[in-house]
C-alpha cells in the first residue's frame, strides 16, 4: 500500500482552498463507494473506476437534509435566501420542487424508497431529471476538476471522468439503476482507492470531513444561529426505510399465516411465533446503513439481541447459506422486482446474468463481512 496517497488526501482536506462544501461531499462520496460497491469497481492497469451515478446518489442524500431544514443552511461562501444572486450552491434551486413535493409526503425517507425502488412519480420526474443533470455537472465541473489543484497545478489530478457525459432525455427512466448504468464512470489510482478502502472512515471521521464541513457551514452563517453540532447532526442522519422493514415482516409472517414454519436464519432453531420473531440486519445498520431486502433476514429474538451490531463471522455464514438462499428465495418470490433491483446494486452488479445469482451474492456478502472484519476492524460474531 502507498501511504504517501493518504498523506496526499489529508494534504488536500487541509490545503485545498474551499469556497463550498463541495470538496467535503465528493471526498465523502468516494470513499464510501470505494468501501460499499467493491462488487461495482473495474480496473484498467493502475486505475480503477465506479460508476459516476453513485456519487450522484451519494450527493443526493447528502444534501437533502441540509436543504430541507427549516433553518436556511449555507453551503457556500456568501450564500443567502436570494437564489437569483448567484452565490448559491449550483443545484440548491433545483433541489427545491423534489424537497417541496416529498415535504408533506414522508420527506426523504420517502423520496430514498421511492427513488430505489424506481416508482419516483412523473408528476415530479422532469424536476429529478434536472436535479440529477444539475448535481452531476457540478461534480465533474467544479470538485472533481480542481481537487489536489493546490498541488500539482493540474486539473483531475486526483479523480477523472468518462466524456462525454450522457444526455438525460426527457423520456429517461427515474431511477437508481439507470444512473448507474448510464451515467458514466469516474476515475482515481488503485493505490488511492486502497487506501480509501482501509483508511477511508478515519478520513471523513468527525475529526476530519464531517467536523471540516460542519465548521465551515457555521463559519458560513453570518446570523450565528447555525452551530457545527446541528450541522454534524444533518450531515449524520439517513434515511430510514422502515417501509423496507414492515415489507419483509409481512412476508414472513405471511409463512405463518399459511400454517408454514421458519427457522432462525442464525441458529437453526424453530420460530415459535411471529411474537417471537425479529428482523435481524446480516449488515447491521449501524455499519451499512442498509434496509434492502435481502439484508432483513427472521431470527430468533434472543439470537437478534446475542448478535447486536457485530458482522456475521464468514465461517458461521457459509454454515447458513442453505438457510439465507432459501429466505432470499421466499422474498424474491413475494416481491420480485424490488428484491432484484436492490441486490443487484448492492451485491451482484447490474449486468450480472440472472443464472445462478444466488451463489455470487453469497459470495459477495461474504467477501463484505470479511472485509467489515479484517479491514474495517468490526468485531465478528458466531453462536
Amino acid at each position: 500500500m502507498d501511504l504517501a496517497q493518504y498523506r496526499r488526501i489529508n494534504n488536500i482536506i487541509e490545503r485545498d482552498s474551499a469556497d463550498a462544501t463541495y470538496k467535503y461531499a465528493l471526498l465523502r462520496g468516494v470513499i464510501e463507494i470505494c468501501q460499499q460497491f467493491s462488487h461495482l469497481r473495474e480496473e484498467d492497469g493502475d486505475q480503477v473506476s465506479f460508476p459516476l451515478g453513485l456519487l450522484v446518489e451519494k450527493w443526493l442524500l447528502y444534501y437533502y437534509p441540509i436543504f430541507a431544514a427549516p433553518t436556511f443552511i449555507p453551503q457556500k461562501n456568501g450564500e443567502t435566501q436570494d437564489l437569483d444572486t448567484g452565490k448559491t450552491i449550483s443545484f440548491r434551486k433545483h433541489f427545491a420542487p423534489v424537497i417541496d413535493y416529498y415535504r408533506d409526503r414522508g420527506g426523504i425517507s420517502v423520496f430514498y424508497s421511492d427513488y430505489i425502488r424506481g416508482s419516483v412519480p412523473e408528476e415530479i420526474g422532469p424536476a429529478f431529471r434536472i436535479l440529477v443533470k444539475e448535481i452531476r455537472n457540478t461534480i465533474v465541473r467544479m470538485p472533481m476538476k480542481h481537487l489536489g489543484y493546490s498541488q500539482s497545478k493540474e486539473h483531475y489530478s486526483v479523480f477523472d471522468y468518462d466524456r462525454p457525459l450522457y444526455r438525460l432525455s426527457s423520456d429517461s427512466p427515474v431511477d437508481r439503476s439507470h444512473l448507474i448504468e448510464n451515467f458514466g464512470r469516474f476515475f482515481l489510482s488503485r493505490d488511492l482507492c486502497t487506501v480509501f478502502e482501509y483508511f477511508g472512515s478515519f478520513i471523513s471521521g468527525e475529526e476530519c470531513l464531517l467536523k471540516k464541513w460542519a465548521a465551515f457551514t457555521a463559519s458560513a452563517d453570518k446570523t450565528g444561529t447555525v452551530t457545527e453540532e446541528c450541522m454534524l447532526s444533518l450531515l449524520t442522519r439517513t434515511p430510514t426505510t422502515e417501509r423496507a422493514i414492515a415489507d419483509a415482516r409481512n412476508i414472513y409472517r405471511s409463512v405463518f399465516e399459511e400454517g408454514g414454519s421458519l427457522a432462525c436464519v442464525w441458529s437453526g432453531k424453530a420460530i415459535p411465533s411471529p411474537d417471537a420473531m425479529h428482523i435481524d440486519h446480516v449488515l447491521p445498520f449501524s455499519v451499512w446503513k442498509n434496509n434492502d431486502l435481502w439484508n432483513l433476514l427472521p431470527a430468533l429474538d434472543s439470537v437478534n439481541a446475542q448478535k447486536r451490531d457485530r458482522i456475521p463471522d464468514p465461517a458461521l455464514l457459509k454454515s447458513r447459506k442453505e438457510h439465507v438462499i432459501g429466505y432470499w428465495g421466499l422474498l424474491h418470490d413475494h416481491v420480485p422486482r424490488p428484491f432484484e433491483r436492490e441486490i443487484s446494486v448492492s451485491l451482484l452488479g447490474l449486468q450480472a446474468p440472472r443464472s445462478d445469482w444466488q451463489d455470487r451474492a453469497f459470495e459477495h456478502l461474504t467477501e463484505k463481512c470479511a472485509y467489515l472484519i479484517d479491514v474495517r476492524g468490526y468485531a465478528a460474531w458466531a453462536i
